[in-house]
């Protein structure tokens, strides 16, 4: 599939490329030579990751990103983008300008005029004169005759110069979210409603990080920025939905560096398998990168919950695994709804706010008539480019139709909450900043 992707793409640089050449040809036929020179830089600066990919599929595309210069990298990936960008805005204005040609050409065209007969007693035209004599209505014809257009040359060259807002915009949108995606995180606060009696709750805070995506664009300076906001917000408890590794163990000493830095105050930190997780473990095994999450602090649970004792209160904190089919030679996953079961059976039913993590939101279809308040997910990055929302279906070119992207929804009182994640699949974030969520109790 990666590879087919990576054809895909070298093969869509390709006809853009060409496209951009033939008009900026156009528009500038004294600098051929130079503007040849730009567009065979810029396919090489284009062209390695997606030939990487349709190479070597994924692996391809990790090995630039391990031995590429981070600048590089980011440069040729923004580039990319914008080149993207710059395609699908062309391609709606080229469907804009078919349809509302294809709209005149469907309005009914005004009625010629038919000549009135002349009146009775109105003076004949003279007929027209024998062949060879051009007679006085020839001059009237040539006089006739409109005048040449006159060329307003300041309005072509300000239509010129129109025609290239689109690359521009495209250029510094893709550009711009290259920087937005090493912003600080944004922190996304929403409230949990809990009962007005159980009042050591009331104002309790829990903050969650998703998908960080270790060694991903994601280095020790970055993790230092990203565990420097965090601790920040002084939240009660610290929870991750997954994804803290990208794809292998070696990226576990960092990650355990990130969890060891964590300061809640409360001193808990629960951690959800993400489907990184079992990616790196391919390198390893499972076993040993849950030693290494544990050893750094989490409590990692795998269909399983904990009683979290706060004054004289509790509140029920459990998680499930990252649903996935078996793969050859290894032993089938618990199904979804087993685990869930599983970590919801596991809370008692004492009107304790029920919170539930799990990597992937399309877990809440089957969890939501279960009993519970509050289930945590990430998985999604929110899409990493955001065309906003229409009621509960958030628009991104990035994923496929579905409606837990990012951000709350709620069904018949059960609430989820989808993070956009801190790190990403590529180092591009328009309109979706990396994020932080914070939850607080609130008495109802």
């Amino acid at each position: 599939m990666f590879q087919l992707g990576g054809l895909v793409v070298t093969l869509v640089n390709g006809l853009l490329g060409l496209f951009i050449r033939r008009r900026l040809r156009a528009s500038f036929p004294r600098h051929g030579a130079l503007i040849d020179a730009l567009c065979a830089a810029g396919f090489l600066l284009l062209a390695p990751p997606a030939l990487l990919m349709a190479i070597a599929s994924f692996s391809g595309l990790r090995a630039l990103q391990r031995h590429a210069p981070d600048a590089l990298s980011l440069l040729s990936f923004g580039a990319q983008m914008s080149l993207l960008v710059y395609g699908l805005l062309y391609g709606i204005a080229a469907a804009a300008r078919a349809a509302l040609g294809a709209l005149r050409r469907r309005r009914p065209a005004p009625a010629t005029p038919t000549p009135a007969a002349p009146a009775p007693g109105a003076p004949e035209i003279p007929e027209a004169p024998p062949h060879g004599d051009p007679g006085p209505q020839a001059a009237l014809a040539v006089d006739a005759r409109p005048a040449p257009e006159i060329v307003d040359e300041g309005r072509r060259r300000l239509v010129a110069a129109t025609t290239w807002a689109l690359p521009v915009a495209a250029v510094a949108v893709s550009m711009g979210g290259v920087l937005a995606a090493r912003k600080m995180p944004v922190v996304m606060r929403i409230a949990l409603p809990v009962r007005r009696e159980l009042t050591n709750l009331h104002g309790v805070t829990i903050a969650q990080i998703s998908d960080v995506h270790v060694g991903s664009y994601m280095d020790a300076e970055r993790l230092d920025e990203i565990r420097d906001a965090m601790n920040a917000i002084r939240a009660d408890i610290h929870v991750v939905t997954g994804d803290l590794l990208d794809n292998h163990v070696s990226q576990l000493e960092l990650s355990a560096r990130f969890l060891r830095g964590l300061r809640p105050v409360r001193g808990q930190l629960v951690f959800c398998m993400g489907n990184h997780e079992y990616i790196a473990a391919r390198s390893a095994s499972v076993g040993a990168i849950v030693r290494g999450l544990e050893e750094a602090g989490a409590q990692v649970l795998v269909d399983e919950a904990r009683e979290i004792r706060l004054g004289g209160d509790r509140l029920w904190m459990g998680a499930i695994d990252y649903p996935s089919r078996a793969r050859p030679g290894q032993p089938a996953r618990r199904p979804t709804r087993d685990g869930l079961q599983r970590a919801l059976g596991q809370m008692r039913d004492d009107g304790a706010p029920r919170v539930l993590l799990s990597h992937h939101p399309g877990t809440f279809v089957a969890a939501r008539e279960l009993p519970f308040d509050l289930m945590l997910s990430g998985h999604t990055h929110g899409g990493q480019i955001s065309l906003g929302r229409i009621g509960e279906y958030p628009l991104t070119p990035m994923l496929p139709a579905g409606r837990y992207h990012n951000g709350l929804f709620e069904h018949r009182g059960r609430r989820l909450y989808v993070n956009a994640g801190a790190g990403g699949w590529l180092p591009v974030r328009i309109n979706c900043p990396p994020e932080i969520t914070l939850v607080e109790l609130v008495p109802a």
